[in-house]
């Protein structure tokens, strides 16, 4: 299993690249919200970067919620879901990864090396429920946040 900080480096070309190739426009504000989005190092709500945008020409609040959906879908985002908070965006490269989130300071660590599938087989055999996919966020205070 390894442990990163979910803070990857991400080539803007190979985003817009694959948005063209999906079908997508390439407009002048997806221009901008992709360059916001990699210039925030840490996570962020579609609420907060439409607040970040908002006086560029042509950004919408949906234009950014649907960007970051959209983005979500191709693996360059990842939603996370905070305890009490409404959820989050973290840059991310696609793949599948699982998540330590500090409840004091918001810092996110990924790490790969699923076992949750053994269980997911488990789940299944039981109760026949077909499962398509699980996400896994772990709460707690990363080494900087807890008292010393």
């Amino acid at each position: 299993m390894s442990i990163t900080t979910a803070d990857p480096t991400v080539d803007r070309d190979a985003i817009l690249a694959l948005l063209h190739a999906e079908g997508y426009r390439i407009t002048q504000p997806r221009i901008a919200i992709i360059d916001a989005i990699l210039a925030t190092p840490a996570g962020f709500t579609a609420d907060g970067m439409y607040d970040r945008l908002k006086g560029v020409a042509g950004i919408g609040r949906a234009t950014v919620f649907r960007t970051c959906d959209t983005l979500v879908q191709l693996g360059y985002l990842r939603r996370l879901h905070g305890e009490e908070s409404c959820h989050q965006f973290i840059r991310a490269t696609p793949g599948h990864y699982h998540y330590l989130i500090c409840t004091h300071c918001g810092r996110v660590l990924e790490f790969n090396g699923c076992t949750v599938n053994t269980l997911a087989a488990e789940l299944e055999a039981r109760t026949h429920f077909q499962i398509a996919g699980h996400q896994l966020e772990i709460f707690g205070l990363c080494p900087e946040c807890q008292p010393r």
